[in-house]
């Protein structure tokens, strides 16, 4: 029976047209790869995605039966990047692959990119809004992608208290300002904290003036004249809206979309920047009347007399360069993305669609004023420059935003160090991709040289002892070898290669996020060693008196230390959140002590890292102390109590000098975990504002995720790989020491 019933599910997969990992016949003769992000396919988490894509995959396969679409999804957005990068270095790209526009950069320079003219034909792209093909475009008119669904920033404001929206800067400032001190809430509210949205939310403001990021040719232009004036004068609005109460400093701590909408609906602000998207969440969170209120508006300009809107989304791009398998990849992505199927496809996601037919053609879009509004907005739409060095700038801008409106720095001191640091990396990118007549590095292969000649000297010198241990020991030492030596030896490496370790340590930007690392990771270790002690001593003397609660208490205290960073993070966030919607601060305005800037403030937001990394860790060092606690003998305990001895006493004489080896031992530990700690942060402030709470940890991942600059990220990772081994060593040195005694 269970035969019969695989036979009949196996011939069910082998007869349908779309199945998880496929889409049209097994039998079909030609194969084409695909990789998609999750939710723009038939494995959509909501129902009625996945059967709309069910829907057009199944269509497509009847009317291409030569063709099948071997497919693969990632769910994780830094994930699916990731692996497209690798892919590209190893030569496997796939044929086909959706990806964020903002990552064309990394594909074009290369060269992986295809042209779509040739089977995509113009009529087609007419459709199209403007900015999707112009920004696919090179200087030659070659397109290298097809936009599918797109998003827009607009102004949100509530008509109740701002009857007509602000057209200009000025403007804003005035009605914000007066409802701010008149209704005791936020007048506008935007994103300034350590993310990719604070620069590019603002962009609208710059190119509506005429600015430039970049030049025809990819160079960093914004910090000339007449760019930099324009950035300058953005620069000193935004400013300017924290300084005259428009605005709360809490926009330094805003580094995710939901903390504004949170703020719209708990009613603590009259208008913010965000993006279409987030009209869904208002109207979910908000009771109809409430809603009611909300309008959207162009995003306010310097003088009023232009419109502008950065746009986004997400492109189909094609990597396979034989004919006939390019043209078939693009008639697929052609069919995905035609008018009904566009329009089907947008229905079910909520999104915005990128044809211009699909507005004036479809009643569901033709007679809904929302999507009438953000169409005509769409018309002026611009999207992120498709520039490698662009990651850089916007890095760069952020920083400087951050500094500006903390106070930390001038308007114009901070666009000229943005400048710097982009141009600099301009400069790396161009020395990069230049042609070089040079040989490989010498020392391409020596990590993999010295980790076979070390595990082979390893196995040698036991198999003079006992040759059979040495065969049993041989996987061992090949996964130790393979997985631990290889990966460092390469990335020592890399860095080397790369000339960066001497620089990067005589960086004055790097020596100051050192004292942030240190700053962070002594008070860490101090208040955990101390409150772990704590817990620890208060836990066992209540279980020598059979006190009742001892194992739920720690329970609750362990339930921290098990929970992943990135909770822990958002967790945190949550709770420190600048407004009513955060728990901490809804508390304190109720006593009128709030709100407080956790998170804005330079200097609390790193004591908020410190307390949240402390709140997390200190169960460790209770488990280890407890776990010392219970060598000490009954007879000292005894022999304290007949004596009087004071809990102090007690502390002092009997338990500290039994446990100081395990507490030796923890503080290394704790060392280590505190120092590459970052994906608490990540949540948190995203190491904002500015760089106040940027640890060593995050720096190197943004420098290997975000900025792609490997050899630099190779470098910090070799000088935190020397500070791990250093306090290993004498960790294990702790413990053989432990084991002695």
């Amino acid at each position: 029976m269970p035969d019969l019933v695989s036979a009949i599910l196996i011939a069910v997969a082998a007869e349908s047209l779309v199945t998880p990992v496929r889409i049209g016949r097994p039998d079909a003769p030609t194969t084409l790869t695909v990789w998609a992000q999750q939710d723009y396919s038939h494995l959509a988490a909501r129902p009625a995605i996945a059967d709309t894509f069910t829907a057009i995959f199944e269509d497509w396969a009847r009317t291409r039966p030569d063709v099948q679409l071997r497919l693969s999804v990632m769910p994780a957005l830094e994930l699916h990047k990731a692996k497209l990068q690798l892919a590209a270095q190893a030569g496997r790209l796939p044929d086909i692959a959706s990806i964020d526009s903002f990552w064309m950069p990394l594909f074009l320079a290369g060269g992986y990119l295809q042209p779509l003219n040739d089977d995509w034909p113009e009529e087609d792209r007419r459709d199209f809004l403007p900015f999707t093909i112009s920004t696919l475009s090179d200087a030659s008119g070659r397109v290298f992608g097809l936009w599918h669904e797109t998003d827009c920033r607009v102004l949100f404001y509530r008509r109740d208290l701002v009857p007509t929206p602000p057209r200009t800067w000025d403007e804003l400032i005035d009605v914000a300002s007066r409802v701010a001190r008149e209704r005791h809430i936020a007048g506008y509210l935007y994103n300034a904290g350590r993310w990719e949205a604070t620069v590019f939310d603002h962009l609208a403001m710059f190119w509506g003036q005429g600015g430039e990021l970049v030049d025809g040719e990819g160079r960093p232009i914004f910090g000339e004249p007449p760019h930099r004036e324009r950035m300058l004068r953005l620069f000193e609005f935004l400013r300017e809206t924290v300084r005259s109460g428009a605005s709360p400093t809490s926009v330094l701590a805003s580094n995710d979309y939901q903390q504004l909408t949170a703020a719209a609906t708990a009613g603590d602000v009259a208008m913010f920047l965000g993006g279409n998207w987030q009209l869904n969440d208002l109207r979910a969170g908000l009771r109809a009347e409430d809603f009611a209120n909300w309008e959207i508006a162009p995003i306010p300009q310097a003088n009023g007399a232009t419109l502008s809107t950065g746009t986004g989304g997400w492109v189909w791009v094609v990597f396979t360069r034989d004919r006939e398998r390019r043209r078939a990849a693009v008639e697929f992505i052609r069919d995905v993305e035609r008018r009904d199927h566009a329009a089907r496809i947008s229905m079910a996601t909520g999104h915005l669609p990128a044809r211009r037919s699909v507005y004036r053609d479809y009643p569901f879009f033709s007679r809904d004023r929302w999507y009438q509004r953000f169409g005509e907005m769409l018309r002026y739409g611009r999207a992120r420059p498709l520039v490698a060095v662009y990651p850089a700038i916007s890095q760069a801008l952020q920083i400087a935003i951050g500094d500006v409106i903390s106070g930390a720095q001038a308007p114009d001191a901070a666009v000229d160090r943005a400048f710097d640091a982009a141009r600099a990396e301009h400069a790396r990118l161009t020395a990069a991709n230049l042609p070089r007549a040079r040989r490989p590095s010498a020392l391409a292969r020596a990590p993999a040289i010295g980790v076979t000649i070390l595990a082979l000297f390893v196995l040698w010198r036991v198999a003079r002892e006992d040759r059979q241990l040495a065969v049993w020991l041989m996987p061992a030492v090949a996964l130790v070898a393979t997985l631990l030596l290889y990966p460092m030896l390469e990335l020592v490496r890399i860095a080397a290669d790369g000339r960066t370790i001497a620089a990067l340590l005589l960086d004055p930007q790097f020596r100051a996020m050192l004292a942030v690392t240190l700053v962070f990771v002594a008070a860490s270790v101090t208040m955990q060693l101390g409150l772990g002690l704590g817990f620890a001593w208060l836990i066992d003397a209540a279980r020598r008196r059979r006190a009742a609660g001892t194992l739920a208490a720690r329970v609750a205290i362990v339930s921290a230390w098990v929970m992943p960073g990135v909770l822990a993070g958002v967790i945190w966030k949550i709770l420190l959140i600048e407004n009513r919607a955060g728990i901490i601060n809804y508390y304190l305005s109720r006593v009128g002590a709030g709100p407080l800037p956790l998170l804005s403030s330079a200097r609390l937001a790193l004591v908020s890292v410190v307390a949240a990394n402390i709140w997390r860790g200190c169960a460790f060092s209770m488990v280890l102390q407890y776990a010392g606690l219970q060598r000490v003998p009954r007879e000292r305990h005894e022999a304290a109590d007949l004596e009087g001895a004071s809990a102090w006493q007690r502390l002092r004489w009997v338990m500290l000098p039994e446990i100081a080896p395990v507490v030796a031992l923890n503080a290394v530990l704790i060392t280590i975990a505190t120092f590459n700690t970052f994906d608490l942060i990540m949540p948190l402030t995203g190491g904002g504002p500015a760089r106040s709470t940027e640890v060593i940890s995050l720096f190197m991942y943004r420098l290997a995720f975000f900025d792609l600059d490997p050899s630099k990220a190779a470098a910090v990772a070799v000088v935190m790989l020397a500070v791990n081994l250093s306090l290993a060593w004498v960790a294990v040195r702790l413990m053989w020491r432990r084991e002695s005694v």
